[in-house]
């Protein structure tokens, strides 16, 4: 214990007298782990945000979509998690493209005595146009059940009906800001505005919204359902939608209900259950929840990756420094075998360099990281205007610690061992 104490307080001198050089070396490390630290306080804050407002949406939610998605692995055990998470991730991109979704399946769902009103979505990003006003915007065609499941009001004007929808009548309900962007002051009831080639009739204006996971719907734009599908898309299915339960705690009988529903309507046998066999998913917003935190999860842990390769370049820097260090202390390493120094105390004073190197850069590193993370999390909210959560695990600190001390020893070892079987004879001669 005594010569590790030694070796600390040696290396610590050091490393004073080359304060520049060890300053250097140290700020690889900080930027590596600060930024892994970042990246994964952001991921956590993303994943916070996401479960509080899909939860904010409705406890009575569900969410049906094309495609499946093999929900039961969430529930389960994940031996196999980062297998489990591609998985359902490829089985969410291949959902976007399923076409086994449409309008008479919701009509039939929204028969069902469980099911208190559904709504179908289908969405496009088009250029609109007022006058000489040109603005890119979200189109989102649908019922008037959306607003009654979101519980949205209309500020100014009226929604569309359930008879713009079966007529396809080209009228429209503006988001607050999207309203403000094309009309400044003026009043935009009655005023038609140019989408993809077609007019629209403005009628109502949604009263403001703010952002939603990353989404901020008031500056998208509401058309009936059949509208956005004839005109703006040319598509006869249903890209999502979303039905209002009658009850929270019916909620699990209803989905049931609605796969039994949809497996019968698109000649689905399956009597065992399995998920993954229907064309279509069922989930609950806590469901949908989880499935936005297993994406958000692979995006940071890749995110984390590259910024881990600032660790490996600092590790590399530290080696090269440590190599320099040996061949200017050549004569040093001589003087102290000639004095009965052996080869593991060489050994340990050229290790604990390395090692006292990363675990200053490690510290400050997380200091650094929980500054910027911070301070990302105030630019965030308000950017975006949503109360983005700050948020640091004691996992990556301890994590980063770990991290650091591991690359002093990794890339410590070979220049240690370089120093400790110099021969004292050559060394001392070295000039």
């Amino acid at each position: 214990m005594k010569k590790l104490r030694d070796s600390f307080k040696t290396a610590i001198i050091s490393l004073k007298v080359n304060r520049m050089r060890s300053f250097l070396t140290i700020l690889g490390i900080v930027i590596g782990i600060s930024s892994v630290i970042t990246v994964m306080s952001l991921g956590e804050g993303a994943q916070n945000l996401i479960l509080e407002q899909i939860m904010a949406l409705g406890p009575a939610n569900v969410y049906i979509e094309p495609g499946s998605i093999d929900i039961q692995r969430l529930a389960e055990g994940r031996e196999n998690q980062d297998r489990d998470r591609g998985q359902i991730a490829t089985q969410i991109m291949e959902g976007m493209n399923v076409k086994t979704l449409t309008l008479k399946d919701l009509e039939a769902i929204e028969k069902d005595p469980l099911v208190e009103a559904v709504a179908p979505i289908v969405t496009t990003v088009n250029r609109v146009v007022y006058e000489n006003i040109n603005k890119r915007a979200t189109i989102l065609g649908t019922t008037p059940e959306y607003n009654q499941i979101a519980d949205v009001e209309i500020v100014l004007g009226s929604d569309f009906t359930d008879f713009d929808v079966q007529s396809r009548a080209k009228v429209a309900v503006l988001g607050h800001k999207i309203s403000e962007d094309l009309f400044q002051e003026e009043d935009p009831l009655g005023k038609t505005i140019r989408i993809k080639e077609t007019n629209f009739k403005v009628i109502g204006v949604m009263e403001e919204q703010g952002s939603q996971s990353f989404l901020n719907f008031d500056e998208y734009i509401y058309v009936p359902v059949t509208t956005a599908q004839e005109f703006l898309l040319g598509i006869n299915y249903v890209q999502s939608s979303i039905a209002k339960i009658v009850s929270q705690d019916k909620v699990d009988e209803a989905m049931e209900s609605i796969r039994l529903l949809l497996r019968e309507r698109h000649n689905i046998y399956n009597p065992e259950g399995d998920l993954s066999k229907d064309d279509f998913s069922v989930v609950s917003g806590k469901e949908t929840a989880e499935m936005m935190a297993t994406v958000t999860n692979i995006l940071t842990a890749l995110l984390s990756s590259i910024a881990s390769i600032a660790l490996v370049v600092g590790g590399i820097g530290i080696m090269n420094i440590m190599l320099v260090s040996v061949v200017e202390r050549t004569k040093e390493i001589g003087l102290r075998k000639a004095v009965g120094a052996r080869k593991k105390d060489i050994l340990y004073q050229f290790l604990m360099e390395a090692v006292v190197l990363t675990a200053l850069g490690g510290i400050a590193g997380i200091l650094v990281g929980m500054a910027s993370s911070y301070l990302l999390s105030i630019i965030m909210s308000s950017n975006l205007g949503i109360q983005w959560h700050y948020f640091i695990s004691f996992r990556s600190i301890i994590l980063g610690l770990i991290v650091a001390t591991g690359i002093g020893i990794i890339f410590g070892i070979y220049p240690a061992r370089r120093a400790a079987e110099l021969s004292p004879i050559e060394a001392l001669r070295y000039e």
